[in-house]
């Protein structure tokens, strides 16, 4: 069974820079982990600033990129305590990561916790009661810390005209992509994504939808685009 990240009756929130994630009462801290090869556990503090009591659900996710899209498959490496938990309004409860067989990788490894705010049983002054769900990255420190990304970057045409964006990560750690912008040869500048992008993990592809106007981009230029914190520029000559 997968699971994809989908908004289908849930506001979903995935949130990966900054100190804290908190929406309608649910605050989650930390919202990025990353855990030494060696470390057997971390954890998540879940705070309740709401005034009626929370049913929380913890689980922990394998995250892969298969066919250049996200991916989310169970996992036994991971084991969330507690899994659910009931938070009283104004009060906060730790949840620990515990990791279950350590497996040494040469590479980076990648898992999702997904915090599952419980519908409520009762209705609102408007008839429903809305869910929240928060996706937290978790990276698994590979043999070699001192690991970068190697990318290679490709322009394509999509189905309907969309133009998308393919990168393919070849190094052992994963690539934050963050300020996407691209740049014409006439000079004429379009802001694809001010803030977080995505991620190309170790050993993965990933394909973004950019824009629907392929002429923007049929004379070729070039993106600016901070990469874990490091700003690049780079060229394409056009559509592949």
């Amino acid at each position: 069974m997968q699971l994809l990240c989908r908004t289908w009756l849930y506001i979903l929130l995935t949130l990966m820079t900054g100190a804290g994630a908190h929406a309608a009462g649910l605050q989650v801290t930390p919202i990025v982990l990353n855990i030494q090869q060696t470390q057997k556990s971390d954890g998540l503090w879940l705070t309740n600033t709401s005034s009626q009591p929370m049913d929380v659900q913890v689980r922990v996710f394998e995250w892969l990129q298969q066919n250049e899209t996200d991916v989310l498959n169970p996992t036994p490496e991971f084991v969330a305590s507690p899994p659910l938990v009931k938070i009283p309004s104004g009060q906060k409860q730790f949840v620990r990561l515990v990791r279950v067989g350590q497996k040494p990788a040469t590479g980076e490894r990648a898992y999702r916790i997904v915090v599952d705010e419980l519908p409520l049983e009762r209705a609102t002054t408007k008839g429903l009661t809305f869910a929240l769900r928060y996706s937290i990255p978790v990276f698994i420190q590979g043999s070699v810390a001192t690991a970068t990304p190697s990318l290679a970057w490709e322009l394509r045409r999509g189905v309907g005209g969309d133009v998308l964006l393919a990168v393919t990560n070849s190094g052992p750690t994963r690539a934050k992509l963050s300020a996407v912008k691209f740049v014409s040869k006439n000079g004429r500048s379009v802001m694809i994504n001010k803030g977080l992008f995505g991620y190309a993990l170790a050993n993965s592809s990933r394909q973004w939808t950019i824009s629907k106007n392929a002429k923007v981009f049929a004379a070729g230029g070039h993106f600016e685009i901070t990469m874990n914190g490091k700003n690049l520029n780079v060229p394409f000559a056009g559509f592949r």
